[in-house]
Parts: structure tokens; C-alpha cells; sequence
């Protein structure tokens, strides 16, 4: 059966009336990316209604065992703009190099996978290549990262040679209040997920469009899902309220395979997640699932790149978060 054809099969067999009616091509635009560029005060106040703040919540989500938070129910208004692509990699390649400051001679890092953390691996290369830190090696997080580090001079080893990780950079498709994070657009957080879980410190690398009210709301939940229970698989998330598809690959044809060799399954929240702690759980203990892209409580940092008329700042997301307050509160 095609992907599309197990899809309906799973959504129509869970009795949802409507559901298999659904275009399949269509689920991959429902909700598209409609990131919020959170230094627009005037943007931010149509989107979330003049919402204002607490100082106290912003703290909260450094604190140990921190509930999660949101900033606000995202209202049906039209999103703020974009930034251009140009701004944006900017804005990667300047946090990218402020977090890698953080590496001292000696350290095992690692290295994650996608835009963000690619460009931390070049510029942690080009620390190495001056010898600005020595004796530093890398655990990849994917092929992908692994290449790259190899392209920049950073010497790597394998999760399994190494019995402790002293930082992990990686970078995250949507980051809230709390630090919880929604990744896999790159198809490697099962890989990202353990080493990051294992770093002494995880330094999740952002731009402030990554930044949201409530997860789920803009980027679907990476599922890396075992091939033969596929369709089983499916039918449980349909059943947990999620909007599944098989993330189908670019430049071949047939679905996205994993490093691990498996399949993946992005699944859309439309009402957003309310819960994201209870869904990582729910949907690991699905059978057939490997790992799903919620992280949560594993982030130490985050880093928030910014740019304000022809500034550019990096800031702690708590930081980042408490500026809004104030400067909401300035403005009225």
C-alpha cells in the first residue's frame, strides 16, 4: 500500500468522521510556519493580545522541575513577518559563534545536527584550526554532522567510546518559555536526543523566530517510527489527536529514511500542545516508535539570537523573554 493509501487506512479505521477525506498533500501545508518575530512589540500584541509577561514565569523557566508555559493562546491574526533568509543565517552564524566560547582545551562536544549546529561546527573547526582549544573531539548526532565535522578539522568519536559529554550545541525548530523543544526537521533527534540527554550541559542554538507561545502550533512532531509498524503506528497517533503524514524525501523518491534506517512520521497539532512532557511520553509508548521530537527538561540553555532594526544581540531565552515584558510595559 503507498504511503498515502496506509495513511488513510490508519485515519479512517480510528472512525473519525472526515478525517480520511483529508488531502494528504495538504497536511504538509496545514499550519505552515507562521513564526512570530518576537521583537515586533506591535506584531506581538496582535498575536497574543496585549498579553503581558511575569517576571516570575520567565524565572520559572530556568528553575528545576519547571511546569511548562506558554506565553499566550496564539490568536487566528495574520503572523508577523519573517525574516529574509540573509538575516536569518546571520543570525544562526552569530550564535553559532557565541556559543562556542563555551569549549575549553580537552572537552568531549557534541555536535548536533542541522543549519544551526552545522555552523557551530565550523566555527568550533576554525577555534581548533587556530589553536585557540586543543585535544577537543566531537560525538556526531548524524552522517550529516559527522561529515561536516571531518570537512572542519573536529576530531570525532563514537558515543560509545566516551563515558560523558561535557556540551552539546544543537539547534531546535521550536523552542517555548520552558525550554521545551520540538526537533527532527532534520530526521536526527533520536541520535540528538541521547547525547544531548547526556551532555553535562545541552546548548540549544536559536534565532528568535524559533521562539513560540506553545509548541506545535507552527512544526509538526517528529515520529522516527520502525518500517513493519508503520500503519499501527499511525492509527495510535490519530488517536492521540495528532494529523499524521510520512515525511516523504526530496530528490528521490519514497519516504525519508533515518540513519537508523527507519521511517519517519510528522504529526501536526493543530490546537497546539498543551501538554508537551504527557505527549513525549504517550507517544514513545506507542509500540513501533523509536523516539519522538519533544524534548523536554533536557535543555541547559538556550541561546536566542535577536536582531532589532540593525542590532544584533544573543541573549538567554529567560533574558530574552523578560525583555518583552519590559518593553511591553514601556509601551503602554
Amino acid at each position: 500500500m503507498a504511503p498515502a493509501g496506509l495513511l488513510e487506512h490508519a485515519v479512517a479505521s480510528t472512525g473519525i468522521v472526515g478525517s480520511s477525506q483529508m488531502s494528504f498533500q495538504g497536511l504538509a501545508r496545514l499550519g505552515a510556519r507562521k513564526h512570530l518575530n518576537l521583537i515586533s512589540l506591535q506584531k506581538w500584541d496582535q498575536q497574543l493580545g496585549g498579553l503581558k509577561i511575569s517576571l516570575h514565569a520567565a524565572a520559572a523557566a530556568t528553575a528545576p522541575g519547571r511546569k511548562n508555559l506558554t506565553l499566550g493562546a496564539l490568536a487566528a491574526t495574520a503572523p508577523a513577518p519573517e525574516l529574509d533568509a540573509s538575516t536569518q543565517d546571520n543570525l544562526k552564524r552569530a550564535v553559532a559563534r557565541k556559543a562556542v566560547e563555551l569549549v575549553k582545551s580537552g572537552m568531549i562536544v557534541g555536535l548536533g545536527t542541522g543549519s544551526t549546529a552545522s555552523m557551530a561546527i565550523e566555527e568550533l573547526g576554525k577555534l581548533i584550526s587556530q589553536n585557540k582549544v586543543k585535544d577537543v573531539v566531537g560525538v556526531a548526532t548524524s552522517y550529516q554532522s559527522r561529515v561536516l565535522a571531518r570537512q572542519f578539522g573536529v576530531k570525532t568519536v563514537d558515543l560509545n567510546d566516551v563515558n560523558h559529554i561535557d556540551v552539546a550545541f544543537d539547534g531546535a525548530d521550536e523552542v517555548d518559555a520552558s525550554m521545551n523543544l520540538i526537533k527532527g526537521g532534520g530526521a536526527a533527534h533520536t541520535m540528538e536526543k541521547v547525547v544531548d540527554s547526556i551532555a553535562k550541559q545541552c546548548v540549544i542554538l536559536v534565532d528568535q523566530t524559533k521562539v513560540v507561545p506553545e509548541l506545535g502550533l507552527t512544526f509538526p512532531v517528529p515520529v522516527e517510527v520502525l518500517q513493519f509498524a508503520l500503519s499501527p503506528v499511525l492509527r495510535a497517533l490519530v488517536g492521540l489527536g495528532g494529523v499524521p503524514e510520512i515525511r516523504n524525501a526530496l530528490r528521490k523518491d519514497g519516504p525519508v529514511i533515518t540513519d537508523l534506517g527507519n521511517m519517519v512520521v510528522d504529526v501536526r497539532f493543530p490546537e497546539g500542545i498543551k501538554n508537551p512532557a504527557e505527549l513525549e511520553n504517550k507517544i514513545n509508548m506507542i509500540p513501533g516508535v523509536i523516539e519522538n521530537g519533544l524534548f523536554i527538561n533536557i535543555a541547559h540553555k538556550v541561546l536566542v539570537a535577536t536582531k532589532d532594526g540593525d542590532e544584533t544581540a544573543i541573549v538567554e531565552l529567560a533574558d530574552f523573554v523578560a525583555s518583552l515584558k519590559s518593553a511591553k510595559e514601556a509601551s503602554t
